[in-house]
């Protein structure tokens, strides 16, 4: 990480606990909050129950017969690891896309405290029709290198897996949760992906935070609104240099 993006990524680092004092300055923001996490907790279960249903099977058919006990075992507990991890991302995308209509208002409203002019709102069929096209997107493109990345398990290099994994989920839950407040915008999806070209070490300090919270079963979900109201004060700080948000 160079030198000149180091700033923004402590300055990243330090918006998911901004937004945790901002969102527990602010009781109208938690009704949102008891919605989003009832929906992710829904969710989480589901894939649980579907994931201790067909841990053999999976493990089974990854690490085939040919390689030595040891090396079976070894590889069998490691891609457990990585299958609990993106687990639970996977939930988290599949619970922000049902919980997405309570965190757009909830975005929206805090951007306008903050004093942005925002397009007219969106009704909620349009709402969850964009939710679902960019979480789709989202999903083929960070879901595709995630899957690529896979491949390093055939060869020498296995061992650069969980840490170019790790780095990936940290870019992409950055991008996640910064992704509302640029939907509350109406900015389009291609524009967005600039954006996050253009904001990389404040995309990877907040999404370091998050990783690490999610990690820790259950609260990655209680904190969900928390992490969304962060980024929203991200957002515009980023975008609106003489702000102190």
């Amino acid at each position: 990480m160079g030198l000149d993006v180091m700033p923004d990524f402590l300055l990243g680092f330090t918006y998911p606990f901004r937004g945790l004092a901002f969102f527990l300055r602010r009781p109208a923001l938690w009704k949102f909050a008891a919605a989003a996490f009832a929906l992710n907790l829904l969710v989480l279960i589901v894939l649980l129950v579907l994931f201790f249903s067909f841990r053999a099977e999976i493990v089974a058919w990854i690490t085939p017969e040919r390689l030595p006990g040891w090396l079976r075992t070894t590889a069998s507990w490691l891609l457990s690891a990585v299958a609990v991890v993106a687990g639970l991302f996977l939930s988290l995308l599949l619970g922000n896309l049902l919980a997405s209509p309570f965190l757009d208002v909830m975005t929206e409203r805090i951007l306008h405290d903050l004093g942005e002019r925002l397009p007219p709102s969106r009704g909620l069929a349009a709402m969850l029709l964009r939710s679902l096209i960019n979480q789709t997107l989202k999903l083929f493109f960070f879901g595709g290198i995630q899957l690529l990345l896979l491949l390093l398990w055939l060869t020498p290099l296995a061992f650069l897996h969980p840490p170019m994994s790790a780095f990936l989920a940290i870019l992409f839950l950055g991008f996640e949760y910064l992704d509302y407040p640029l939907d509350a915008r109406q900015v389009s999806v291609p524009a967005r992906f600039s954006w996050l070209a253009g904001h990389p070490g404040a995309t990877l300090g907040f999404g370091s935070v998050l990783f690490l919270v999610l990690l820790v079963p259950l609260l990655g979900y209680l904190l969900l609104p928390v992490a969304v109201a962060g980024a929203a004060l991200l957002a515009h700080r980023l975008d609106s240099p003489g702000s102190t948000g």
